[in-house]
């Protein structure tokens, strides 16, 4: 039984130390320079499609063709990169700052996380876990504490960085992050 914790808290660790999800997740912390909400909402996320793999591996025996998934969610990234970038340096002169509300980071770090996931190894990788040892509340169990220790680690040092450098930089910065991992996901 706790071999089964055991190899998804691993596996889960490893695979997600340099993950891509993990590069959106410091552009999250960057560009809202709010960690706990964008920790949570990645986490939320993160867990409840892994869970969904997880179940689904229980039940079904997981196998999901997902290369089509792949291009669509890189295509939306470097998009939403682009966009950003242009965003910066096309934009009409106004003075004003627009504040963000404090819930806009859990919700954008959930949505972002859960799209960026759809699809992912270590969804996969989670759902094959589970219809292999059949014990799925071990393989969530290893897998979210896996996730959380990497996701606040991403973030302890995102919100670190985002204290020394200026709004501008880390906008472009983020919206470079996206391209690349819509280039990564094209290309995975």
């Amino acid at each position: 039984m706790l071999e089964a914790f055991f190899i998804a808290l691993s596996f889960t660790f490893i695979s997600e130390i340099a993950d891509k999800t993990q590069l959106v997740i410091l552009g999250l912390v960057l560009k809202y320079k709010a960690a706990l909400q964008v920790f949570l909402g990645a986490l939320i996320a993160h867990s409840f499609m892994d869970g969904i793999a997880i179940l689904l591996g229980y039940f079904f025996g997981f196998q999901v063709q997902s290369n089509l998934i792949k291009i669509i969610i890189g295509i939306a990234f470097i998009l939403l990169g682009v966009y950003g970038i242009t965003k910066i340096y096309f934009k009409k002169a106004k003075k004003q700052e627009r504040k963000i509300e404090v819930r806009t980071p859990f919700i954008v770090a959930f949505l972002t996380v859960m799209l960026s996931e759809f699809g992912d190894k270590t969804q996969i990788s989670s759902g094959l876990l589970s219809a292999k040892y059949l014990l799925p509340w071990h393989i969530l169990a290893g897998t979210f504490l896996a996730l959380a220790f990497v996701i606040g680690l991403n973030v302890f040092i995102g919100a670190k960085i985002a204290k020394k450098i200026p709004a501008k930089k880390i906008k472009v910065a983020t919206s470079v992050l996206f391209i690349l991992f819509g280039i990564i996901s094209l290309f995975s």
